[in-house]
């Protein structure tokens, strides 16, 4: 609870700062759908379950500062759901029969973790006064706001912050003084979902979303 409170005061704090900046260029909104998928990595038994990827919605907010011809700062402030759904019930080794994993099946279980990520990016784009291509590279921190799964054997031991990575491109197309956009991220993460040893758990995503960029007229 302690570190979902401090999550959405960082992010009300940052989101003043940047609404009364005066070297925001432009700021904006962007909803799609994300696919999410995590690997479970046994490391004892150098095992890797079998999972299947969720689908869930993306609702991200973001300002754009220190434009250039062709390159600005970005940062987006998201509410991102990760997770995975699987079948496997459990898992045991017989040590009688040459170590051989035994996977026990049973219902399919979804596990779903809720963040505040927070993803500031190095934005290139063409910049050719038409439609506009663009890419986006940067780090990502991800605060656990709340984990849920229908599991027996929900995870433990779940890090409260993640470091992540954000890469995308997207496309923008004029109307008026603003744009209109469409975009697709790639969101691996770099450090585990939980310290449960000797389970490692990662988190990836995939989001498409399409947007509307508001230019700053300060």
């Amino acid at each position: 609870m302690r570190w979902k409170w401090t999550a959405i005061g960082l992010i009300c704090i940052l989101g003043s700062q940047l609404a009364n900046a005066q070297f925001i260029s432009s700021f904006g909104v962007k909803g799609g759908v994300a696919l999410s998928n995590q690997s479970y990595q046994i490391s004892a038994i150098d095992y890797t379950l079998d999972t299947d990827p969720i689908l869930s919605p993306s609702l991200v907010f973001f300002a754009e500062a220190f434009q250039g011809d062709h390159f600005t700062l970005q940062t987006d402030f998201a509410f991102a759901c990760r997770g995975s759904s699987t079948t496997t019930e459990s898992i045991t080794v017989d040590h009688q029969n040459s170590n051989q994993i035994i996977v026990n099946e049973g219902d399919k279980t979804t596990s779903r973790h809720r963040y505040l990520a927070i993803s500031p990016m190095l934005r290139a784009r063409t910049n050719n006064g038409g439609i506009d291509a663009y890419a986006l590279l940067g780090p990502r921190l991800d605060f656990l706001l709340y984990y849920s799964t229908d599991s027996d054997y929900p995870l433990e031991e779940q890090n409260n912050v993640i470091l992540g990575l954000t890469m995308g491109v997207g496309v923008s197309f004029p109307m008026k003084q603003n744009l209109l956009f469409t975009e697709i991220q790639f969101q691996p993460d770099l450090s585990p979902v939980t310290n449960q040893e000797p389970l490692l758990v990662n988190n990836s995503s995939l989001v498409l979303t399409l947007g509307y960029r508001w230019k700053n007229s300060k």
